[in-house]
Parts: C-alpha cells; sequence; structure tokens
C-alpha cells in the first residue's frame, strides 16, 4: 500500500489535466448546469479534479484536488477548511488575510515555512504555498486585473464542505 504522501503526490502529478467541477468554495454559486456539474459566478470558479474518500491513511477523510480560478476584483468571504488545505498560486496575485489562527507560507524558490499568524495581510505570487490548519479562519482577494488561479489539495472530514463559511466582526466589504 502506497502511503499516504506518495497518494497525495500521484493525485498532484497525475490528475492536473483532468477536469470536474465543484461548488464546495466560498463564494461560488450553486450548481446550474443539467448536462454536468458546471459551476461559476462571475467572482469564483472551482474545478475538482479528483476526490479520494479515505485515503489510506486518512480513514473518514477525503482527499481533493482543486483548481480555484478568481476573477478580477473578487473577494471570498472569511471561512475555515475543516481538515487541511497546502494550496499553491499559480498565475496572478493572491491577498491573502487571516484574521484567526497561523499558516506556513513558503515562497517560491524557498525551502523553508514561515508562520503568518493572524490578524495579518500579506500577498502571495507566483510560486508561493501556503498550509492552512482546521479552524483557521481566513480569505482572500484579487485586487489585480487578472485571473488569480490556485492549486490546492485538501484532506477534509469526509461529508463536508471542502470550505464552511464563518462570521467574523471584519467581513470584506
Amino acid at each position: 500500500m502506497k502511503s499516504f504522501h506518495a497518494l497525495l503526490a500521484a493525485i498532484v502529478i497525475g490528475v492536473l489535466g483532468a477536469s470536474g467541477c465543484s461548488s464546495d468554495n466560498p463564494g461560488a454559486a450553486a450548481p446550474t448546469s443539467a448536462t454536468g456539474p458546471t459551476t461559476t459566478t462571475a467572482a469564483v470558479r472551482s474545478e475538482v479534479y479528483a476526490d479520494l474518500v479515505d485515503p489510506p491513511g486518512a480513514e473518514g477523510r477525503k482527499l481533493s484536488l482543486v483548481r480555484y480560478t478568481i476573477a478580477p476584483g473578487a473577494k471570498l468571504v472569511p471561512h475555515v477548511h475543516p481538515g487541511v488545505q497546502m494550496a499553491r498560486i499559480e498565475s496572478g496575485t493572491l491577498t491573502y488575510t487571516i484574521e484567526s489562527g497561523t499558516a506556513l507560507v513558503r515562497r517560491a524558490g524557498s525551502t523553508t515555512d514561515e508562520p503568518e499568524t493572524g490578524p495579518t495581510t500579506i500577498t502571495l505570487e507566483v510560486g508561493d504555498a501556503v498550509i492552512e490548519q482546521d479552524n483557521m479562519v481566513h480569505f482572500g482577494e484579487n485586487r489585480s486585473s487578472k485571473e488569480l488561479v490556485i492549486i490546492a489539495a485538501l484532506l477534509t472530514k469526509d461529508g463536508m464542505k471542502l470550505a464552511e463559511p464563518v462570521t467574523t466582526t471584519s467581513a470584506p466589504d
């Protein structure tokens, strides 16, 4: 049996060319297409490339590989992931706000993770990666005039959405 890390690597490497969609992200509308699971909004599009329930070493969890596309000017609602999300900026610039908790950020070209503890707002560029753990309240926004693309692997509690909106005192405008 493959280790969990080998399984995650295989999914990330092997399915980047596949497609499919989901609305498990804050800010996305409910599916509207009768021909398939196509979900888009003017602000956010979430494409689930692959899902695996009960992966080896992580029973009761779901492993997902997702591509988020965030339109210029879009701002997500504050949310948490019921598990862990590892994400990498593929194109564009993410203005990233941590309201509470700590994320680990690895800048492009670095081999070291740096903790970022909320409340704080930072900018993530192409090649930067971030690890978000359960109950870390955060949100992102695309302040640029170009589309923002994020590739993410999530290990979440089975049966829950990939992200759950939360009510905070500093909700985005």
